[in-house]
């Protein structure tokens, strides 16, 4: 069965991460909360700004037979997770779940180290802005430059378990992980799900609980469940959310 170790890098309830912010509507300041991250294996550019705290995890998972426990990652462990989570330059990620007016959630960004395999990565680019939004990779989650991420979005490279034979001590060597990218200047809407294996291409835009699980080529508007193209944006060359989508 399973054998599940975590340590969570950081949690909304962690008082380590609060410190007064100088100005802004901040709960904590940011720099000091990208300070403890940096500190605790997440790579985060001088530039990006953490609004609040996330919730980040590094967990390693394996096969083994008898009963499934969960522990504590020791600090050998932990060094393996160093920089598989980054966040580029002038990216904004937001955590407050009460202060927008909209539904929202925490952040959750979570590597695991499937087996004997490398943790997964999660790569954040450039000027990327996303709030309340679940990323979990075993492989690579890709988040290229310019992208907006709306709340409630969940992206896995993985379902995280099989349909058959769950708990058995070769379930984890048996579940199936395929790398996702969201390329640049696309925007995805809220409670959307992108799914293992996912390529959507550039300046793209991904409907409101859209549930995402074929490819997506450049300049696409897609919606629905399974989602489905809608339109085409033709000769799109700057993000979406520079532009009106009925041009």
């Amino acid at each position: 069965m399973p054998t599940y170790r975590s340590k969570f890098v950081s949690l909304p309830d962690d008082q380590a991460f609060y410190r007064q912010a100088e100005e802004g509507p901040f709960l904590t300041d940011p720099a000091h909360v990208a300070n403890l991250l940096r500190e605790r294996g997440v790579s985060v550019d001088d530039s990006a700004v953490i609004s609040n705290v996330p919730r980040i995890c590094f967990t390693s998972v394996q096969d083994e037979v008898g009963y499934s426990v969960y522990k504590e990652l020791n600090e050998k462990e932990i060094d393996a997770f160093r920089g598989v989570i980054s966040i580029g330059k002038n990216s904004f990620i937001e955590s407050d779940s009460d202060r927008p007016p909209f539904h929202s959630a925490c952040t959750k960004l979570t590597s695991v180290k499937a087996n004997a395999n490398p943790p997964g990565k999660i790569t954040i680019g450039d000027r990327v802005q996303m709030i309340g939004v679940a990323i979990v990779s075993y492989s690579h989650v890709e988040i290229c430059d310019d992208v907006g991420i709306a709340p409630l979005v969940t992206i896995m490279d993985c379902d995280g378990h099989t349909t058959e034979g769950r708990g058995t001590d070769t379930e984890i060597a048996r579940l199936e992980v395929l790398p996702v990218k969201i390329g640049n200047g696309s925007w995805i809407g809220t409670g959307a799900v992108i799914m293992k294996g996912v390529e959507i291409g550039k300046n793209c835009v991904v409907s409101a609980n859209s549930v995402v699980f074929r490819s997506v080529p450049d300049g696409s508007i897609v919606m629905g469940n399974p989602a489905r193209i809608i339109k085409s944006l033709k000769n799109q060359k700057t993000s979406p959310l520079s532009r009106s989508l009925m041009d």
